[in-house]
């Protein structure tokens, strides 16, 4: 499925109403019936009051409204904004909710002189701003969503909760806590990213008479990555006659001295995901910890003795003769010391005669990275898949941190217009991007915030880097199947808790779900 900006979105309705021949009035009064629909559902008993503004998405409530009323659901409705400012398309349908007799009351001033009176009532609609709501809510506004939210009620928003920017970011000022969200056609960004989804409640898409092909366009930008989308694009199948050799050559650079971990997580998470012949670069310190600990893994060192020199050294002894590497796993538990700034320096510059075209980079790996980019950009003609949390993130753009949160839609794409590579910014709901296009993960459980997780992320999506799948999809599908795995972890456990490990050992597990049966 899509997920829809505002602009996205807008064009849709228009596409629609002009093309398709479809009125806006038939379309507001899908809507308004979807939304409805879902309130007669978790309707008990009391008072429905329905919050309309004076723009399209106040004509979904006075739909609503209407409908229910009809129904003998006793209804309230007040109006945010004078009656004579009400669009065209939505004034029938006040006019309509006024010939059934339902009492409007007018909302005027804030604060105390806010004549919203909700005793009695059991459910909230909030029909009062639509997907082209902007910056902040005006005082008025805002007075009446405050109200909403100390209600204690049952909030249905429709489209998007008020205040609640439609884009991915998160809202500039008060916005409506909603229940519930019953989106028309697409879920817009800010309904299946942080922090907008803290707001949406559980959303349901209602299907109001767009056509499919304007809903699955290609032009649509951003994807959800499901089961689905990741099951068309994966495939676990070898030929009877493949050998590890031609399954590719995996490259892991990283697990330096006392952070041998790191690199082992990301080592064992790429051999559950398939991958068939790796090799570790790493300290001839660390080399003898981690061989004995992942038995799968090919082993070099950098000689220690020489530092910058030994470095240099190791990196061009890793490429010498008919040694081939097909892609390169970079940063988990690398360091951020002079070794490792020089052992960083180096790969760099062999890259480009390396071989090899595709490149993910994490960990201590996007610290170097970011002074790599002050001085130079990344090699041309190589891939680059970067997997940035959001400190990572912040040091990479040169912004706060709670600004790169309040954005994070907007945030992913600065990062990959700023370094040229695929960017996925960690965290719930992941944003992958190239720049173009955009994937929002759809797995995950609060459960992965815990210690070498982003390592699985990055063997696990290295090795469908391996596999040959474009970098975009590799980034948005590694996420899903780390967020799956992670999600199979907690289930068998039964408790919130998870060690990296853990996630781990359940990578096969969610990626044969893919293709069982019973897989949505």
């Amino acid at each position: 499925m899509k997920a829809v900006t505002a602009h996205e979105m807008r064009r849709i309705d228009r596409e629609t109403i002009e093309v398709m021949g479809i009125p806006a009035g038939v379309l507001m009064a899908l809507a308004g019936g979807a939304v409805a629909d879902l309130a007669r559902a978790v309707h008990r008993d009391g008072i429905v009051a329905v919050l309309c503004g004076t723009g399209n998405n106040g004509g979904d409530g006075f739909v609503a409204a209407a409908r229910l009323a009809e129904e003998g659901i006793a209804v309230r409705l007040f109006l945010a904004g004078e009656a004579d400012r009400v669009s065209p398309d939505s004034a029938v349908y006040l006019k309509l909710c006024l010939n059934t007799g339902i009492p409007i009351v007018t909302l005027a001033g804030s604060g105390p002189t806010l004549d919203l009176d909700l005793e009695g009532c059991s459910l909230i609609i909030d029909a009062l701003l639509g997907t082209g709501f902007e910056g902040a809510v005006r005082s008025n506004m805002a007075a009446i969503i405050g109200a909403i939210n100390a209600s204690g009620l049952t909030v249905i928003a429709v489209d998007v909760p008020s205040g609640l920017p439609s884009d991915g970011a998160g809202p500039d000022g008060p916005a409506v806590r909603a229940s519930y969200t019953v989106t028309m056609g697409l879920p817009k960004i800010s309904l299946v990213t942080w922090p907008g989804r803290e707001y949406a409640g559980e959303v349901r898409v209602a299907d109001i008479g767009f056509p499919r092909r304007l809903l699955e366009s290609g032009e649509l930008a951003t994807d959800l990555v499901d089961a689905g989308y990741a099951r068309a694009r994966l495939s676990l199948e070898r030929g009877m006659d493949t050998h590890k050799g031609e399954a590719g050559h995996l490259l892991l650079v990283g697990g330096f001295d006392f952070m041998e971990g790191a690199i082992m997580l990301s080592a064992m998470s790429a051999f559950e995901a398939g991958v068939g012949l790796a090799t570790l670069l790493t300290t001839e310190t660390a080399r003898p910890i981690i061989a004995g600990k992942v038995p799968e893994l090919m082993t070099r060192a950098i000689p220690a003795s020489d530092g910058v020199v030994g470095a240099q050294k190791g990196v061009r002894e890793l490429f010498s003769g008919d040694r081939r590497y097909d892609a390169l796993v970079l940063g988990p538990g690398m360091g951020r010391n002079g070794l490792s700034r020089a052992v960083f320096g180096a790969l760099m510059d062999a890259l480009p005669e390396s071989g090899i075209r595709r490149v993910l980079v994490d960990g201590d790996g996007l610290y170097h990275l970011s002074d790599h980019l002050e001085r130079s950009p990344l090699p041309a003609g190589i891939d680059f898949v970067l997997t940035p949390h959001f400190g990572e993130a912040s040091r990479l753009l040169g912004e706060p941190v709670e600004a790169i949160k309040h954005s994070r839609h907007a945030a992913a794409l600065r990062l990959a217009l700023r370094t040229g590579a695929v960017a996925l910014l960690k965290g719930p709901a992941s944003i992958a991007t190239d720049g173009k296009r955009h994937l929002v993960n759809t797995t995950g459980t609060p459960a992965l915030g815990t210690a070498g997780s982003g390592d699985v992320l990055s063997g696990l999506t290295g090795s469908l880097l391996l596999r040959g799948m474009a970098p975009l999809d590799a980034a948005g599908i590694g996420a899903y199947l780390h967020g799956r795995a992670a999600e199979l972890a907690v289930e068998a456990s039964g408790v919130m808790v998870l060690k990296a490990g853990d996630t781990v050992s359940h990578i096969r597990k969610a990626m044969a779900e893919l293709f069982s049966d019973n897989s949505s």
